[in-house]
């Protein structure tokens, strides 16, 4: 069966339906990821077979390139995380099938909704499906292979003004994190710098994790089980809150991530994601033909 996979452009929208890309290959499926041709390199290294479209429009979730390479190849089904998806369905009489990151809304115009959110984070879940995260391709670095001689914490910042008010907050815990700290800032002797720290290889020897409201790392915190910080608002970062498992908005709060209330919170998220569906099992038990 033909799937085409509609990818907007951003990574982590792209990297959120490797996992079940990966599943509908191995079930044997002919499976395919449309893409602007800046996220082409991504789809590639994702080892899937990528489908350039043309820049034309502002937006992937405005673009007919999808629709008319959509009716050239006559896909079964249509998936993605963004409203285009299903407008190609619809152009084509296929089955169109949306998945649902942190942020996103259920969606009533799609055949099928599928939710990485686990259904305790959100008010009205779709059919669940078990979050994978996927970062890219990681290489796990020779630092990594020794035992941390604190407690390790992974911090990501896309903004670089947090830096000062986090190390200024540090205690007697390891934090690990990508090289991008302002210059003449000065760092404290517990902060590792790197030059890359691949999520996928450092959280698992993580105690708690520290973001500005990056909602893959988040969602990706959760799976894993780690307690978390988020430093701004957002409405996931709200309900990891709510379910215990985390803190957010505010800088001292580093100081709780390792007390057992979060632990425990963070640990039945993890119990809970791990009891969904894997992609393999949705992808075997979904009615996906027309």
């Amino acid at each position: 069966m033909r799937v085409l996979l509609a990818a907007p452009s951003s990574t982590a929208r792209l990297h959120a339906l490797v996992p079940l890309a990966w599943a509908l290959r191995t079930a044997g499926h002919d499976v395919k990821i449309a893409g602007r041709s800046g996220l082409v390199k991504n789809v590639l290294r994702t080892g899937c077979v990528a489908v350039e479209l043309e820049d034309g429009d502002a937006e992937l979730t405005e673009s007919t390139a999808l629709i008319e390479f959509a009716r050239l190849w006559r896909p079964a089904v249509v998936v993605s995380n963004a409203p285009a998806g299903i407008t190609a369905a619809r152009a084509v009489e296929a089955k169109a099938v949306r998945v649902l990151g942190p942020l996103d809304e259920p969606d009533t115009a799609a055949d099928h909704t599928l939710d990485v959110v686990p259904p305790s984070l959100r008010d009205s879940p779709g059919r669940p499906l078990r979050h994978i995260p996927y970062f890219g391709p990681a290489e796990v670095p020779s630092w990594l292979r020794r035992k941390a001689c604190r407690p390790r914490i992974f911090l990501s910042l896309n903004d670089p003004s947090w830096y000062e008010r986090v190390f200024s907050a540090l205690s007697t815990v390891e934090f690990v994190c990508a090289a991008g700290v302002p210059a003449g800032l000065a760092v404290p002797q517990t902060v590792r710098l790197v030059d890359a720290a691949p999520p996928a290889a450092v959280l698992p020897t993580c105690v708690a994790v520290v973001h500005d409201g990056d909602e893959s790392l988040a969602l990706a915190a959760v799976t894993y089980g780690l307690p978390q910080l988020s430093l701004t608002e957002s409405a996931f970062g709200t309900r990891v809150t709510a379910a215990g498992a985390g803190l957010s908005g505010s800088v001292e709060g580093i100081s709780q991530l390792t007390n057992e209330t979060l632990r425990a919170g963070a640990e039945a998220l993890r119990a809970e994601v791990a009891a969904l569906p894997a992609p393999r099992e949705v992808v075997a038990t979904l009615a996906w033909t027309p």
